[in-house]
């Protein structure tokens, strides 16, 4: 053992890589979670709020969203969550082609559901501009649909890395957090989609 000098600190030993609750990165990315939760939540009730005190919601004059690309979307974006999921266990258990083959799959899939939001939007002739269900329709729409092109964006980082080979079961946070962030996108949608397709409804 080495004789440690005096007046010194002593030499912290750190693991060199930590995953899940034990990494700072995790809890941030918890946080992040957590914040865009009360946004969307404050967006719902505003909608909500709205529809409560308008007799005629959506205005008249406009028919209520209808159903069929939203469905299709929906499932298009939980399938993307589940290519993600097996994305991770391929990092988890080194597996790299199944790690790419998920992600190459999940950011396939984002992008149509990106591809088929603009398709559905195009197809209205109103804006965020037109009247209060425009603005909260468009507000949650956008908030949400730019969400989903920041995790393409990180998850092309995310690919790039993995076709490098930079994961291993031991070292794999980024992997971890991207697929945390993905997850949590894929189900926030679902309160967005029963307050702008099934809510008209009631």
């Amino acid at each position: 053992m080495s004789v440690q000098q005096a007046g010194s600190l002593p030499t912290p030993h750190l693991k060199s890589h930590t995953l899940g609750p034990k990494n700072i990165i995790w809890w941030g990315m918890i946080g992040l979670i957590t914040i865009e939760t009360v946004v969307v939540a404050g967006l719902i009730g505003m909608y909500l709020y709205l529809k409560m005190y308008n007799p005629a919601w959506p205005p008249d004059g406009i028919e209520p969203p209808g159903l069929t690309l939203p469905i299709i979307n929906t499932a298009v974006l939980l399938a993307s969550g589940v290519a993600m999921r097996v994305a991770d266990q391929g990092g988890k258990n080194e597996k790299r082609s199944q790690l790419l083959i998920g992600q190459g799959v999940a950011l396939l899939l984002a992008v149509t559901f990106l591809v088929i939001k603009v398709i559905e939007y195009g197809g209205y002739d109103y804006d965020w501009t037109t009247h209060a269900y425009g603005s909260m329709t468009y507000a949650l729409t956008i908030f949400h649909s730019g969400h989903v092109l920041s995790v393409v964006l990180k998850g092309l980082v995310v690919f790039a890395m993995a076709a490098r080979g930079m994961f291993t079961r031991e070292r794999r946070l980024a992997l971890e957090v991207n697929g945390l962030y993905w997850q949590f996108i894929v189900l926030i949608w679902l309160p967005i989609f029963a307050t702008l397709y099934l809510a008209p409804y009631l």
